[in-house]
């Protein structure tokens, strides 16, 4: 598994040492420069010495050379050369331990010129080469500048000199090894140590992180309630521990309506399981009763009808949640579907002194399956039947709207909070289930939800502050939607069942 921290280590680490190591180089090169400029310039200090020796008197070149002066051209071990040489390329003097002459440029330069160059002894050595004019006898002073290479010595008659000073290099070698190698094991022992504080900075900048896993792992189902601390954590985790908490908020919400979603489906089967232990009861009782045995099985009845709806609803739901139900895409009028309904629920309505107000614009016809719409239309119908206030009516209206259509069912009803209104839509809950008929499960909303969804319609629930509650349902008049997968007919076969949790089921 790659890991954050892994990688940030192993890419500064690798960053830094390279810098660090780079500079160390390029800081070497730097001090080899200095070094070398440092050992040139005292190299053409001695050069100029020795040209301050020689002098122009009257045509001759004088050289006022004493050994004493100038011991390291006298020693016997590894002694340091000169030698001059006139403007023609003829050898005018060399230092007494030089028995060959010293390597020179051709033709001669006026500006001095370091080269390095292997000493007559087999040393490794350095030279600096001057081309000059010497001064003439009797007056005091540096040595005049020299003319160009090629009119060397022409000048008014005076003639030019060449001289090469050369001595080993064994001292600035050993300086330049000794002052790379400080440099390079200072750069490496640098270079570890911003490992070091790499390490240290990624492990401090990334604990927010290791604390966010910590409290993630503390959770459980023994505390439900627990939340990862944002306020203090970084921006860039503070985010990640807030959408943790949003996650933990609605895994926490599903499981709750898990919980009372299995509690709700026992109580719904408690129910009609005790009507039926006590049925039988009745029935084991006065079993030569005809009239009460006749009663008895129409009970027995009434109660696996309520039952048989219960589970084909909540069978429908499952298979509507996972995506499995099947959809048969047909042009349907919605008008049609509307009025059968509205008749289905007359009898219901009419019970509750409630009247029908339907508004249909003519000619709404939508592609969808016409079975599962037709669930969808009722549930609302019986929705608002079972919870309109009494004498009063429930409108239907339905328009256009350019290449989409919206349905909207509107009943008057006792008011809902935010926190009820939320949860229209979900199985088994009743705002009053006390005053809720006990033949409705209170998995018609629920329905419509699922259906929705799988038929690529918009359904939303809303109340005003008047009381009025509306249910609106949008959708595409040419097609089902974008989440309205491409019709699935049923296997031959089989049979689907249309399953409706009306008339009247409460939200």
């Amino acid at each position: 598994m790659r890991s954050v921290r892994g990688r940030l280590l192993l890419l500064l680490s690798v960053g830094f040492g390279a810098l660090v190591v780079g500079g160390a180089f390029a800081f070497a090169a730097v001090a080899r420069n200095g070094i070398v400029e440092e050992f040139d310039a005292g190299l053409l200090t001695r050069a100029r010495a020795i040209e301050a020796l020689t002098e122009n008197e009257r045509g001759r070149i004088e050289f006022d050379y004493t050994p004493q002066t100038m011991p390291e051209f006298e020693r016997a071990e590894k002694p340091d050369y000169f030698q001059i040489w006139l403007d023609d390329g003829k050898p005018l003097h060399r230092s007494r331990r030089l028995t060959v002459d010293l390597a020179r440029g051709t033709p001669p330069s006026s500006a001095p010129r370091f080269v390095d160059l292997t000493l007559p002894d087999g040393r490794a050595g350095r030279s600096v080469e001057s081309a000059y004019v010497p001064h003439d006898a009797g007056t005091t002073g540096a040595p005049s500048d020299p003319p160009d290479a090629e009119d060397l010595g022409a000048a008014q008659g005076r003639r030019g000199l060449v001289l090469v000073v050369a001595r080993d290099r064994e001292g600035l070698d050993g300086r330049i090894a000794g002052t790379t190698l400080r440099i390079l094991a200072l750069g490496g022992l640098a270079a570890l140590l911003g490992a070091f504080l790499v390490r240290l900075i990624v492990t401090s900048g990334l604990r927010p992180i290791d604390d966010v896993a910590a409290q993630v792992e503390r959770i459980g189902a023994d505390r439900p309630g627990a939340r990862v601390g944002a306020a203090s954590a970084p921006a860039e985790v503070a985010g990640v521990a807030v959408r943790v908490n949003a996650l933990l908020d609605r895994l926490e919400s599903a499981l709750e309506r898990e919980r009372r979603f299995t509690g709700n489906v026992a109580h719904e089967l408690r129910t009609p399981i005790s009507e039926l232990r006590s049925l039988a009861t009745i029935g084991a009782r006065w079993p030569d009763d005809r009239d009460t045995v006749v009663d008895y099985f129409v009970d027995v009845g009434d109660v696996a009808d309520r039952m048989d709806r219960l589970v084909a609803d909540l069978l429908l739901l499952a298979r509507c949640q996972a995506g499995a139900e099947p959809v048969a895409a047909t042009d349907v009028a919605l008008s049609g579907i509307v009025d059968a309904s509205r008749r289905r629920l007359e009898a219901a309505a009419a019970r509750r002194s409630l009247s029908f107000e339907v508004d249909m614009q003519a000619g709404l016809v939508v592609s969808t399956d016409e079975g599962k719409l037709a669930i969808v239309v009722e549930n609302l119908l019986g929705n608002a039947v079972a919870h309109a206030r009494p004498d009063t009516t429930i409108r239907c209206r339905a328009r256009a709207r350019g290449d989409r259509f919206e349905l909207v069912v509107e009943n008057d009803a006792e008011p809902l909070d935010t926190a009820d209104l939320a949860r229209v839509g979900e199985p088994f809950w009743r705002a009053e289930r006390s005053r809720s008929p006990s033949e409705h499960a209170g998995l018609g909303t629920s329905l419509v939800r699922a259906l929705g969804g799988l038929l690529g319609l918009n359904v939303t629930f809303e109340q005003d502050a008047a009381g009025a509650f509306r249910a609106r349902v949008e959708g595409s008049l040419r097609s089902t939607g974008s989440r309205l997968p491409l019709p699935v007919l049923p296997s031959p076969g089989t049979a689907t069942a249309v399953s409706s949790s009306i008339p009247g089921d409460p939200s």
